[in-house]
């Protein structure tokens, strides 16, 4: 939150308080950040163990988790279907 709140040049409080007003949290944006970036990279045939690395996720699991969880469907399943 601390780098969008640099980047938009705000204190990381008014970054919150203009997220409520809009309805929206910091959190839910960066969800649909990290799951469009996840689309895109399967897109592009990179492996789910790179993906997951590269999101910044700990481990693999928790990728293929948070993935079903966004789409309803395995990352490997949405690859499948992209090919």
């Amino acid at each position: 939150m601390q780098l969008a709140s640099d980047y938009l040049q705000m204190s990381g409080r008014h970054l919150r308080r203009s997220l409520l007003l809009e309805g929206i949290s910091f959190q839910q944006i960066r969800q649909t950040v990290l799951e469009r970036k996840a689309k895109q990279m399967l897109e592009n045939n990179l492996s789910i163990g790179d993906i997951s690395q590269a999101l910044g996720f700990r481990e693999v699991r928790e990728f293929r988790r948070a993935f079903k969880r966004w789409t309803g469907q395995a990352p490997s399943v949405y690859k499948n279907g992209t090919e």
